[in-house]
Protein backbone atom coordinates (compact mmCIF):
# COMPACT_ATOMS: atom_id res chain seq x y z
CA UNK A 1 0.00 0.00 0.00
CA UNK A 2 2.86 2.67 0.69
CA UNK A 3 4.51 1.88 -2.33
CA UNK A 4 1.67 2.68 -4.25
CA UNK A 5 0.82 5.84 -2.64
CA UNK A 6 4.63 6.89 -3.80
CA UNK A 7 3.90 5.80 -6.85
CA UNK A 8 1.09 7.89 -7.14
CA UNK A 9 2.23 10.84 -5.59
CA UNK A 10 5.88 10.56 -8.12
CA UNK A 11 3.67 10.41 -10.68
CA UNK A 12 1.71 13.31 -10.27
CA UNK A 13 4.75 15.19 -9.87
CA UNK A 14 5.53 14.51 -13.04
CA UNK A 15 2.35 16.05 -14.21
CA UNK A 16 2.00 19.49 -15.65
CA UNK A 17 0.36 22.00 -13.23
CA UNK A 18 -1.64 23.07 -16.05
CA UNK A 19 -2.97 19.79 -17.52
CA UNK A 20 -4.45 16.22 -15.55
CA UNK A 21 -3.29 12.69 -16.39
CA UNK A 22 -5.49 11.93 -19.18
CA UNK A 23 -4.63 14.85 -21.25
CA UNK A 24 -0.62 14.65 -20.81
CA UNK A 25 -0.17 10.78 -21.45
CA UNK A 26 2.35 8.55 -20.51
CA UNK A 27 4.18 8.13 -23.76
CA UNK A 28 4.69 11.80 -23.88
CA UNK A 29 5.86 12.10 -20.94
CA UNK A 30 8.36 9.60 -21.49
CA UNK A 31 9.84 10.75 -24.73
CA UNK A 32 10.29 13.99 -23.39
CA UNK A 33 11.86 12.74 -20.36
CA UNK A 34 14.35 10.71 -22.62
CA UNK A 35 15.08 13.86 -24.73
CA UNK A 36 15.71 16.35 -21.55
CA UNK A 37 18.29 13.38 -20.33
CA UNK A 38 20.08 13.29 -23.71
CA UNK A 39 19.89 16.81 -23.30
CA UNK A 40 22.16 16.74 -19.71
CA UNK A 41 24.35 13.87 -21.71
CA UNK A 42 25.19 15.47 -24.83
CA UNK A 43 25.00 19.58 -24.16
CA UNK A 44 26.30 20.40 -27.95
CA UNK A 45 23.26 18.99 -29.49
CA UNK A 46 22.21 21.38 -32.80
CA UNK A 47 18.81 21.33 -32.23
CA UNK A 48 17.66 21.87 -28.57
CA UNK A 49 13.61 22.38 -28.41
CA UNK A 50 11.03 21.36 -30.69
CA UNK A 51 9.96 24.95 -31.23
CA UNK A 52 13.93 24.96 -33.42
CA UNK A 53 13.01 21.95 -35.09
CA UNK A 54 9.63 23.37 -36.21
CA UNK A 55 11.41 26.56 -37.71
CA UNK A 56 14.05 24.32 -39.20
CA UNK A 57 11.54 22.40 -41.53
CA UNK A 58 9.42 24.79 -42.00
CA UNK A 59 12.15 26.72 -43.44
CA UNK A 60 13.82 24.04 -45.99
CA UNK A 61 10.93 22.24 -46.56
CA UNK A 62 8.00 25.05 -46.95
CA UNK A 63 4.18 24.12 -47.19
CA UNK A 64 2.56 23.32 -43.04
CA UNK A 65 3.97 21.95 -40.13
CA UNK A 66 1.08 19.72 -38.53
CA UNK A 67 2.87 18.15 -35.52
CA UNK A 68 6.39 17.54 -33.98
CA UNK A 69 7.49 14.98 -31.83
CA UNK A 70 10.41 13.66 -29.87
CA UNK A 71 12.23 10.38 -31.13
CA UNK A 72 15.31 8.83 -31.90
CA UNK A 73 17.13 9.72 -34.97
CA UNK A 74 19.96 7.33 -35.94
CA UNK A 75 20.43 6.42 -32.34
CA UNK A 76 20.64 9.72 -31.31
CA UNK A 77 18.17 11.94 -29.94
CA UNK A 78 16.00 13.79 -32.23
CA UNK A 79 12.07 15.08 -33.82
CA UNK A 80 10.09 13.67 -36.19
CA UNK A 81 7.82 16.10 -38.16
CA UNK A 82 4.67 15.93 -40.12
CA UNK A 83 4.44 18.18 -43.18
CA UNK A 84 1.52 18.99 -45.71
CA UNK A 85 3.12 20.61 -48.73
CA UNK A 86 2.10 23.29 -50.44
CA UNK A 87 0.18 20.65 -53.35
CA UNK A 88 -1.02 18.77 -50.46
CA UNK A 89 1.40 16.17 -50.15
CA UNK A 90 1.37 14.54 -46.57
CA UNK A 91 4.80 14.05 -45.62
CA UNK A 92 7.70 13.47 -42.73
CA UNK A 93 10.73 14.41 -41.86
CA UNK A 94 13.66 12.97 -39.45
CA UNK A 95 15.80 15.76 -37.72
CA UNK A 96 18.46 14.43 -36.13
CA UNK A 97 19.11 16.84 -32.65
CA UNK A 98 23.06 15.96 -32.68
CA UNK A 99 24.03 16.98 -35.95
CA UNK A 100 20.99 19.39 -36.74
CA UNK A 101 20.83 16.94 -40.50
CA UNK A 102 17.09 16.75 -42.13
CA UNK A 103 15.86 13.86 -44.12
CA UNK A 104 12.59 13.52 -45.97
CA UNK A 105 10.73 10.17 -45.38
Amino acid sequence: MRIALILIASLCLLLPAHGNASSYGLSTMASSGLLIAAQKNQPNLRVNNRQQATQMVKSKYGGKVLSVQSTKVNGNPGYRAKLLSNDGVVFYVSIDAVSGQMSRR
